[in-house]
């Protein structure tokens, strides 16, 4: 059985865990001052939107602090030299940054969540600030294709995101969720996911590429913010 606190206490933790810069003022204004610990965020777009230099740029700033993040990727889409090319960018130090950034490359849906389970019990990752899952759907709409495993699908994905939920609570963690989309000539660009995701995080970023650069719109209420082009910094 869970530990059972006031909803006094519950609010007072939350309200004592830390905020990391995303690396962009204007995204940092759509979260209320960035990726705060306790919370999930999602953040969806296509292609080249910036979802991946996001989640890795923000990981940057999180080590930069002195703390440790956790990037768990799905794709390969991972370049520490990347990484390293943002920061000198920016102006970051780059000494011991990698070392304060862990690595977990997952190929299916089980060990996502297993990944995902692991952060706490791991001496290297037990004391991470900050976990970048990236893409958060891929392994999942791999391993339940199609309409027929719809359910099955949304069931996993529902498991997994309260184990999230309860890690990021417990112990103090801001979560980045990139997550794909769909496209329709009726909706447009949709999230993979559909209601699941939205329910069950604390706010959504959609990216869109425009011919002057990037967009970012926060979907619970619409406001949108316009970004520069993605550069040798990241995104900004």
């Amino acid at each position: 059985m869970g530990k059972t606190i006031p909803a006094r206490d519950a609010l007072e933790r939350l309200a004592s865990f830390p905020t990391f810069t995303s690396g962009s003022q204007e995204i940092d204004k759509l979260l209320d001052g960035g990726f705060r610990a306790g919370r999930v965020v999602e953040v969806y777009g296509s292609s080249g939107s910036g979802k991946t230099q996001l989640a890795m740029q923000a990981a940057l700033h999180v080590a930069a602090r002195g703390e440790r993040a956790v990037f768990i990727d799905t794709e390969g889409a991972f370049r520490p030299e990347r990484v390293l090319a943002m920061a000198k960018a920016r102006k970051e130090s780059t000494e011991g940054l990698l070392d304060r950034i862990a690595y977990v490359r997952v190929d299916t849906a089980a060990a996502q969540m297993d990944a995902v389970r692991a952060i706490a019990k791991r001496k290297d990752t037990a004391e991470a600030r900050f976990v970048a899952i990236d893409t958060f759907t891929r392994n999942f709409t791999l391993d339940f294709p199609g309409g027929k495993n719809l359910q099955s699908r949304q069931g996993a994905l529902d498991l997994v995101l309260s184990e999230i939920a309860r890690d990021a609570f417990l112990h103090g963690r801001a979560y980045l969720l990139a997550n794909r989309v769909t496209f329709s000539e009726v909706e447009g660009e949709a999230r993979i996911g559909g209601r699941t995701m939205e329910q069950l995080v604390h706010c959504s970023i959609h990216l869109e590429k425009t011919r002057d650069g990037v967009t970012a719109t926060r979907t619970s209420d619409h406001i949108t913010v316009r970004l520069g082009v993605i550069d040798d910094a990241g995104l900004r």
